[in-house]
This record gives structure tokens, C-alpha cells and sequence, in this order.
């Protein structure tokens, strides 16, 4: 389904750039507050055994390209933003005291700790734009898409390393302004990311609910 997606909307951007009026390309940097529901299924039988919500600040850098249609007092954007390097997304530990019972019947105890990277992060979407004067305000219609990395180590079962599919939506809204050949663009957006898991050797299935609330600066050159 992903690689449909993403095939669908690259050949809406190559039909969109034959009637375009502009292509722009610039540079994004984005402070952003993931926030994550964490939740634990020690026997995977459906039942939620423990949750937990985290919180985590970051800050990246991102790149794009856009083809942009003027129609009067609003424009429409089309457009791909790429993070173009691997980043940690997240990492915890929290501490286990005979929550699962090892292979040999011992009780397990210790430090179980995971981290998620991600790498080929991409956002197409779509901006409607309408013209206030010196500014166009516009919203932000997106899919975005990545991979998750998922790496554990638990005292009960053996260490993780898995690579999971991250997909999402984003909504957004901003406004941008025009120097002439240049362009500043100022964004708040949110994304909605769907729920991954994994499941480990002794058969706990962990599940994480992700949400992404962002504001982007971007600079960039029209064509």
C-alpha cells in the first residue's frame, strides 16, 4: 500500500509540474515534541499488562522540492520534504522485577532498554494557499512515511533488531512570503503516526502510539 501511495502521488507531481508557474526548493529546520504511548502485552493474549507515556523534544533538519500553481488570490502547492540522514527518534530503559520468568525458571530482573531510528523520512502533501496582502496563509495535507529501526535488549527474552514500516498523516497550517526569487515559510503542524509493534522472543508484544507536534522554519529559492 505504501509504495502505491507514494507512486500515486509522484505521478500527480509530474502531471501538476507541466502546468505549474513555479518550482521551489529550500531547506527546513523544525523543532518538534514527539509524544509516545508505550504499551506492554507480557503474554500477547490482548490484554494490556502496562502503559507508558513519553515525551521527547528534538530538533532536525529536513529538505524539499514544490511545484506551485497560481489561481488568482489562492495558490496550490504540491510537494516532497525528505529528512536525508538516520536519527534517534527515541530511548528509554525501564527497570523489570519478575514480570516473565526466563527459559530456565529463574525470575527475571534487570534493565530492559530500546531505541527507535529513523531513516528515509518523507512527507508528500499538498498546500491550499490563500493571499492576505503581503502573506499567503495556507493549510497542509500530507502523507508521510518512513522506516523504524527498532532496536531492544530485555533481561527476559533475547535482543531486538527489527525494521518496521512508519506511516502517518500530517495537518498543518502556516504562512508564507515572497522576497522576489526567495521565500520564508513559517509552519505548525501535527502528524499522526499509525501504531507499530513488535513482538519479542519470549512473546511480549509491545505497541507504540506516536504523535508529532511541530514548527518549521523554512528558506528557499522560487524558479
Amino acid at each position: 500500500m505504501k509504495r502505491i501511495l507514494i507512486f500515486t502521488f509522484a505521478a500527480m507531481l509530474m502531471a501538476f509540474q507541466a502546468n505549474a508557474d513555479s518550482a521551489r526548493v529550500g531547506i527546513t529546520g523544525s523543532l518538534a515534541t514527539i509524544d509516545s504511548t508505550v504499551k506492554d502485552d507480557i503474554d500477547s493474549n490482548g490484554t494490556t499488562d502496562t502503559t507508558k507515556d513519553i515525551s521527547n523534544d528534538v530538533a532536525y533538519g529536513s529538505i524539499f522540492l514544490e511545484m506551485s500553481k497560481d489561481l488568482g488570490n489562492m495558490t496550490l502547492t504540491y510537494g516532497v520534504d525528505l529528512i536525508p540522514f538516520s536519527a534517534e527518534f527515541d530511548s528509554r530503559s525501564t527497570s523489570q522485577s519478575s514480570l516473565k520468568t526466563k527459559s530456565d525458571g529463574a525470575a527475571s530482573s534487570g534493565t530492559n532498554r530500546g531505541t527507535v531510528d529513523i531513516s528515509r523520512h518523507l512527507t508528500f502533501y499538498v498546500q491550499p494557499g490563500y493571499d492576505v496582502g503581503e502573506f499567503t496563509v495556507f493549510g497542509t495535507l500530507g502523507y508521510v512515511t518512513a522506516d523504524a529501526d527498532a532496536n531492544g535488549s530485555s533481561v527476559s527474552s533475547s535482543n531486538l533488531d527489527k525494521t518496521l514500516s512508519l506511516d502517518g498523516y500530517k495537518l498543518g497550517i502556516g504562512v508564507v512570503k515572497d522576497f522576489g526569487g526567495t521565500f520564508v515559510k513559517l509552519e505548525y503542524a501535527e502528524t499522526d503516526y499509525d501504531d507499530i509493534s513488535v513482538t519479542t522472543s519470549n512473546n511480549t508484544k509491545i505497541t507504540a502510539d506516536i504523535d508529532n507536534a511541530t514548527t518549521s522554519l523554512s528558506v528557499g529559492r522560487s524558479f
